[in-house]
């Protein structure tokens, strides 16, 4: 059992916990960063138009779609650690084989192969985390964990754009490997291993993989399309998205009716804590995704700005998301969730308001401080969301909550972004892209990003206030102790009876040797 000290300070084995698994998280997410910063260099060196070159980004999504709906099953069948330890793994591989690859579809290739680790290192480690540390230094140590996380979307341009410039396009695959290797020498060190659950389904449930893995793949892929094509209204989007909807239908009936354990736990969201935070997780996701694709390309489009220019510009929200992320994680148990979050997304919705008034000759310089605010109220959501949602949870449930919260992240960013892709395309088509133009068009989508974060504010309002988040939380601790008394006194009573074995054994000859003795006395 881990230490759970008393009071709010946060240990520092718990600490050491979250460095080491965000390492992993962190590779993953600067990968993604960087890899969107090559498409042009790489549809140079192999000679392939961007629509293929796209796939590179594609083809990692929609595998990712697939894998995350297993990271509960396999964290309970086969345990944390090594399910974690694997996906680093798998990842470091088919980034050197990326590194390696000779053709486009060779490079496609290999990033299914990186990102059937990728789909497990986020969910897993989050999972990991969650059940170390347990409710109460949650929200304390997630935090910490998303401090780099914030900086990441800002240094991430940078760094490829380095690597492009100075060492070429197969090291923005082959800077995975030292940071991928770190991860799993301080995962091993610093991380408790994690035995699988006692009560893990033996049992893989084919038809809810079958169900759920394809249909939000569709799901996803339907909705890039749908920015590609400047709508839902091409089969290419709408296919997709009805096939995707139909599936994951299916998946949520025939869940709450099978008799064997679902491949994702649906009767969780019967916790009004937890469904109310999976909601939120979902518009934030629009919102979070929705912003990262429409920024830069604001930049790039509007102001003439390099990619990595424009990630540098983007760097106040960065900074602010950092600072407001690192007080949250301070506060949550005092103030509750509620208050942070409903008071992060109205400074968000506020920020975003000079963007969506943006004109022609809008300077950069005068976007830094509503991006700075923008992201110091971005910054209190994402901790004390999470820790709403795991706060009534035995940690039984958490992989399966960790699951429930990456797809619904992961969904609402790709609907997200492709809602505001449309809006954007339509505002630029159908005339010449005048100054004038470009600034409209992206104006409009910012309004329609504004009101998503506004809708936010209206569902973190049935978030845990602070009362509710200190019951809980006591809760949590009461269960805690009573897991752990039990299993200190199951370990007393097998130390015990392994003790005495040797005794009653060795006492039976005699006994025996005894009788004739008693008999011939008689």
């Amino acid at each position: 059992m881990n230490p759970q000290p008393a009071g709010d300070r946060l240990p520092r084995e718990y600490l050491r916990i979250g460095i080491a698994l965000v390492l992993g998280a962190a590779m993953a997410m600067l990968d993604a960063t960087v890899v969107a910063v090559a498409t042009r260099t790489l549809a140079v060196r192999f000679g392939s138009p961007l629509s293929t070159v796209a796939w590179v980004s594609t083809a990692y999504l929609l595998t990712l779609s697939v894998v995350v709906p297993l990271a509960g099953w396999s964290m309970d069948r086969f345990g944390g650690r090594r399910m974690w330890l694997l996906g680093v793994a798998a990842f470091l591989v088919g980034s050197v084989l990326c590194g390696a690859a000779w053709s486009i579809p060779s490079l496609i290739a290999f990033r299914v192969v990186q990102a059937l680790g990728g789909g497990l290192i986020q969910p897993v480690g989050q999972a990991l985390l969650g059940r170390n540390v347990g409710p109460r230094h949650m929200a304390r140590v997630m935090a910490v964990m998303s401090v780099p996380m914030a900086l990441l979307p800002v240094l991430g341009p940078a760094v490829g754009g380095l690597l492009l410039a100075e060492a070429g396009w197969r090291w923005i695959f082959f800077i995975n490997v030292p940071i991928g290797v770190l991860a799993i020498v301080l995962v091993l060190r610093w991380v408790p291993a994690t035995p699988p659950s006692p009560g893990a389904a033996a049992r893989f449930d084919v038809r809810g993989f079958a169900l759920i893995s394809p249909g939000l793949a569709a799901l996803v892929y339907g909705c890039s399309a749908a920015g590609d094509h400047g709508g839902f209204t091409s089969p290419a989007a709408w296919g997709p998205v009805v096939a995707g909807l139909v599936s994951v239908t299916a998946f949520v009936l025939y869940s709450l009716r099978t008799r064997i354990q679902p491949l994702l736990d649906l009767r969780l969201f019967r916790d009004r804590a937890f469904a109310v935070a999976m909601l939120n997780a979902a518009l934030m996701g629009a919102t979070l995704f929705g912003a990262m694709f429409l920024l830069p390309l604001y930049f790039q489009q509007a102001h003439g700005f390099s990619p990595l220019r424009a990630g540098l510009v983007l760097a106040p929200q960065g900074v602010g998301t950092a600072i407001s992320t690192f007080l949250a994680g301070r506060l949550t148990n005092r103030t509750g969730p509620r208050v942070l979050v409903m008071t992060g997304t109205a400074v968000a919705t506020a920020a975003t308001l000079p963007l969506a008034l943006v004109g022609a000759h809008t300077p950069a310089a005068a976007l830094a401080a509503p991006l700075f605010l923008r992201g110091l109220g971005l910054g209190l959501v994402t901790a004390p969301l999470i820790a709403a949602g795991y706060s009534t949870l035995r940690r039984e449930s958490i992989p399966q909550a960790t699951t429930t919260f990456n797809i619904l992240n992961r969904v609402g960013g790709s609907i997200g972004t492709a809602v505001l892709a449309v809006i954007l395309v339509r505002g630029l088509a159908g005339g010449a892209q005048t100054p004038a133009r470009v600034a409209s068009a992206y104006g409009t989508t910012f309004w329609w990003a504004l009101a998503c974060t506004a809708v936010t504010s209206v569902t973190a309002a049935f978030l845990p206030g602070a009362k509710a988040m200190k019951a809980a939380l006591a809760a949590a601790g009461a269960r805690q102790g009573a897991e752990s008394a039990n299993g200190s006194a199951l370990a007393e009573t097998a130390e015990s009876a392994e003790s005495n074995r040797p005794a009653e054994a060795g006492n039976r000859p005699s006994e025996a040797g005894n009788r004739p003795s008693e008999a011939v006395s008689a």
